[in-house]
């Protein structure tokens, strides 16, 4: 590959003339991209060449799309390729969730819209580089400071930049326009100072954590009411997100960060992949069983993806209101788990939406 080249594509079609347009949409200086007519085609390709990124159309004779991902999400040196399909399929639910099940990551409808093409490759391309960097990373520091303190770093950083321009403007907006501002804009401006100084603190508690907590030291007694009404608050949920607690009045040993971090990452994902006009989610907790659980009315996970939303990247897909995670959030929610010697894991029994539960808890 050409070293000016930062990615390849490979784009699969049993059609050249929808390679042709499709190479026309995505060609760059700074990308190789190789076309082939068949899956069987691609799995050679792929044995040598590193690939960045895959498009490959559903509908093809001998092999179609979705047995064309199957096979390479079965090989370690090619699971992790990001893989969109282009088809033209009706997008009805059961297509989509059979593309979801088998590890793509987004559809693209023919007929193709060159605009929307463009930007979701350019998306996932990002999603390659930031992969590709946590892995260069994770070499240089899992041996000295363990995985964890990786990842932290690595949010904390991507956290960090766009929370400084937001304080910038915050400190413009209060020298040169505050006396300008009526009083509903006045208080809107303070919420803002007040989630950005929060936002800023926990990134910094987290760093802190992931450097300084080393197994069970600087557990301390936590009241999971304040903890999860501390987390609320930042979410800051809209009207439409209803947040019942459940016997949350009990004292636990747990490291506080940590806890708020899982928390805030099983209420984040419930609201972000709920696809209901008004979101319910219960947080409860059993003395008896000693866990505490985080229950949804969302579209719930298939069972055989249960454990595979803890790995690190895997994501579901894009959420229904519109964006897409990192697969980051659950990776980190069981590490921090396993720092504090509890569980999580996701109620494959409970069928009326998504049941995260954290158990082994400790009473304090």
């Amino acid at each position: 590959m050409n070293s000016a080249k930062k990615h390849t594509l490979l784009l699969i079609d049993d059609k050249p003339a929808n390679l042709i347009a499709l190479k026309s949409m995505l060609d760059g200086p700074t990308r190789e991209i190789i076309t082939c007519n068949s899956g069987n085609e691609g799995l050679q390709i792929l044995l040598k060449e590193k690939v960045s990124l895959i498009l490959v159309d559903v509908q093809m004779p001998e092999m179609d799309g979705y047995e064309f991902v199957e096979i390479t999400k079965q090989h370690p040196n090619t699971a992790n390729i990001p893989t969109i399909f282009v088809t033209a399929i009706s997008d009805e639910a059961k297509y989509i969730n059979k593309a979801y099940e088998l590890g793509a990551i987004d559809f693209l409808f023919k007929p193709l819209i060159t605009e929307i093409t463009r930007k979701k490759v350019d998306s996932f391309l990002k999603i390659w580089d930031y992969d590709q960097e946590l892995k260069k990373l994770n070499e240089k520091l899992v041996a000295k400071n363990g995985e964890l303190e990786q990842f932290a770093n690595i949010i904390a950083h991507d956290l960090k930049s766009p929370l400084n321009n937001i304080k910038s403007l915050i400190e413009f907006i209060e020298e040169e326009h505050i006396l300008e501002m009526k009083e509903e804009a006045t208080d809107l401006f303070d919420m803002v100072k007040t989630s950005a100084m929060s936002m800023s603190k926990l990134i910094d508690d987290l760093l802190h954590y992931s450097k300084n907590v080393e197994n069970d030291q600087e557990k301390e007694t936590i009241t999971i009411l304040s903890e999860v009404n501390a987390v609320i608050k930042l979410i800051n949920p809209n009207a439409d997100i209803k947040i019942t607690k459940e016997n949350l009045n009990h004292n636990i040993s747990f490291q506080s960060v940590a806890f708020k971090q899982i928390i805030q990452n099983l209420i984040s994902n419930a609201i972000k992949y709920n696809d209901k006009d008004i979101t319910e989610i219960t947080i409860s907790y059993n003395e008896e069983l000693q866990q505490i659980s985080v229950r949804d009315n969302g579209p719930g996970i298939p069972e055989n993806q249960a454990e595979k939303i803890f790995q690190m990247f895997y994501t579901l897909g894009q959420s229904s209101r519109g964006d897409s995670g990192t697969g980051m959030g659950l990776n980190l929610v069981r590490k921090l788990a396993e720092r504090n010697e509890v569980k999580v894991y996701f109620n494959t029994e409970y069928t009326n939406g998504s049941e995260f539960i954290i158990s082994n808890l400790k009473t304090a």
